[in-house]
């Protein structure tokens, strides 16, 4: 697996892949669990990889593992790197995988592109829309879908309240800005955040939203291994 240092460009990839899946109800994580035939991150990976402007797609894993090493299919991931430096939470381990990009000579004004190891159904024309959206913008942003669904907020198993959906969005990864601002706003807001955009909201940014698509979900419960394996199956007969 490549691990030489980052030509110079001004576009990467992280993948944090350090996650327990404890809610997926997979005995070991849910990144590395089959699906359709591959290891779910394995999907989500070679989606990256035919994002041509992608020069680096870093994995940030937990120290140790090197699952990775022996997944057959990968040299189809150029600029795939591996760096063992996952946290015990996901804004700890993006925190390490920035260092990690910067230390292989990425710039602080390079983009970065996050992306969950499970949105296993991202394409590369969802990522590509998120660059020309992000490219030309000073802050960068996010995939997202509004919110369709009423909301209700609840307490000890009752609906207390309904939540107006009105200007509600649903946020998905990737999620793209520029190295040194989100390493900054990740190190500002410490582990507390569960996504990059909302590090960067805290440091006073106002992040993109770019529409997505409701297929790029994030498999996280024992029934979306199911429904995933049935949206690829299906994009199989489609191709064939």
């Amino acid at each position: 697996m490549p691990s030489a240092s980052i030509p110079a460009s001004r576009l990467h990839a992280l993948v944090p892949c350090a996650g327990s899946g404890s809610r997926a109800g997979t005995a070991s994580p849910k990144q590395y669990q089959p699906l359709a035939g591959r290891p779910l991150v394995q999907h989500t990976l070679l989606a990256l990889g035919a994002v041509r402007r992608l020069s680096t797609v870093l994995v940030a894993v937990a120290p140790g593992d090197r699952t990775l090493e022996g997944m057959a299919g990968l040299r189809d991931v150029p600029g795939l790197v591996r760096a063992e430096c996952g946290g015990p939470t996901r804004a700890a381990t993006v925190t390490a995988g920035l260092r990690a990009l910067r230390a292989q000579g990425a710039a602080d004004t390079d983009w970065v592109l996050v992306h969950d190891a499970a949105r296993c159904l991202v394409t590369a024309e969802l990522v590509d829309r998120l660059i020309d959206a992000c490219l030309p913008d000073p802050v960068g942003g996010l995939l997202a879908q509004p919110v369709a669904d009423t909301l209700k907020r609840g307490l000890d198993g009752r609906a207390e309240a309904t939540v107006p959906r009105e200007h509600l969005w649903q946020a998905q990864t990737p999620q793209m800005f520029r190295l040194g601002p989100l390493l900054h706003a990740l190190e500002t807001a410490g582990d507390a955040v569960t996504d990059e955009a909302s590090a960067m909201e805290a440091a006073g940014h106002r992040p993109r939203l770019v529409p997505s698509s409701a297929f790029n979900f994030k498999v996280t419960w024992p029934e979306d291994f199911r429904l995933a394996e049935a949206v690829l199956s299906q994009r199989k007969e489609a191709s064939a």
